[in-house]
């Protein structure tokens, strides 16, 4: 069964990357420290002493760093890959296939306690409740109806997917990894309900003539190096009068100390724990160059406040040219 242990810091580190740390840093560590970092954070846990300096701590950028590059350039993007192999501890290239692998989830059942539901710490409930508020505003903001299409990439365990599949929408999901895959149709096919799951990457369209109601992503744009292109694909999937959703992304408003740039590495010390720990590419995006790479391809976006729960905080694109 998955252990305890994991889920509890995955709920940690999730609560981190949507807050987006909109704080200056209260203590700083060097790439150096990142074994340190990622020891204490797993071997011991958030909640020990070993954690609790670096807690709040967020790592400073290496000398060789450059800011102030066009982040719209090769020599930009050549620079964050050199930041996160410095984090992950590797020499290889960047490759999704090879980096995005999942966690271990052990012998979880899909179908009874997917995800969230296997928890049965203190802050399970707490935990849940960020996600069906976070489900709740796609669903509200979605702009769906019986028999719509709808498409989600990096879906997870897909509960929101399955939620609209019960309503009758005609759900497809796109994710790297297998395992959630036949998680996902292993729950379709237990509710016999119109949910297909896709093993595949980012921009993979499921179906070549279909076009879709609504297109999302709930914590999953994030790991998508690849986005400019990702975004300019989602014009030839998405339907007249369709919408883009990113719900529970780490954006924030202004550059800070966890996003010192328009885009790029989370320099959180959760964030480097995990790049060291899973090699995850691990993004965060200020809210002007998020408006401004999906307005290169004819969309505009607003944000929708969601007072009980920044998990539900979404970013709604639809194309500018049909809201005139």
């Amino acid at each position: 069964m998955i252990g305890l242990k994991f889920l509890r810091e995955l709920a940690s580190r999730v609560r981190r990357r949507v807050s987006g740390s909109n704080q200056l840093a209260s203590s700083t560590f060097d790439a150096a420290d990142i074994e340190t970092v990622r020891r204490a954070y797993y071997e011991q846990g958030s909640m020990s002493l070993e954690w609790g300096p670096y807690a709040h701590a967020h790592m400073r950028l290496p000398e060789w760093f450059q800011l102030g590059l066009d982040p719209w350039g090769e020599a930009y993007m050549q620079q964050q890959l050199k930041l996160w192999a410095l984090i992950a501890g590797t020499d290889l290239p960047y490759n999704p296939e090879l980096h995005e692998k999942e966690a271990d989830w052990g012998t979880v059942d899909p179908i009874r306690q997917p995800g969230f539901y296997v928890r049965r710490d203190p802050l399970a409930v707490a935990s849940a409740s960020d996600h069906w508020i976070a489900s709740g505003m796609l669903l509200k903001y979605c702009g769906l109806a019986f028999g719509d299409w709808a498409l989600e990439y990096g879906a997870g365990f897909a509960q929101t997917a399955l939620a609209l599949a019960r309503l009758g929408v005609n759900v497809d999901t796109v994710d790297i990894s297998p395992t959630f895959c036949r998680f996902v149709q292993e729950q379709a096919d237990f509710f016999n309900v119109p949910l297909t799951a896709f093993h595949a990457q980012f921009g993979y369209r499921p179906r070549p003539e279909q076009r879709y109601k609504l297109i999302w992503f709930y914590e999953s744009f994030h790991h998508c190096l690849d986005f400019s292109q990702l975004v300019q694909r989602l014009d030839c999937l998405l339907a007249p009068g369709g919408r883009i959703i990113l719900g529970g992304e780490p954006i924030v408003e202004q550059e800070n100390a966890a996003v010192p740039y328009p885009w790029g590495v989370r320099l959180h010390s959760e964030v480097a724990a995990v790049v060291r720990q899973q090699q995850w590419m691990e993004l965060g995006f200020s809210e002007p160059f998020l408006y401004e790479l999906f307005a290169r391809y004819g969309f505009e976006g607003k944000r929708i406040e969601c007072e009980p729960s920044l998990f539900g905080l979404l970013y709604v694109f639809t194309r500018a040219n049909e809201n005139g």
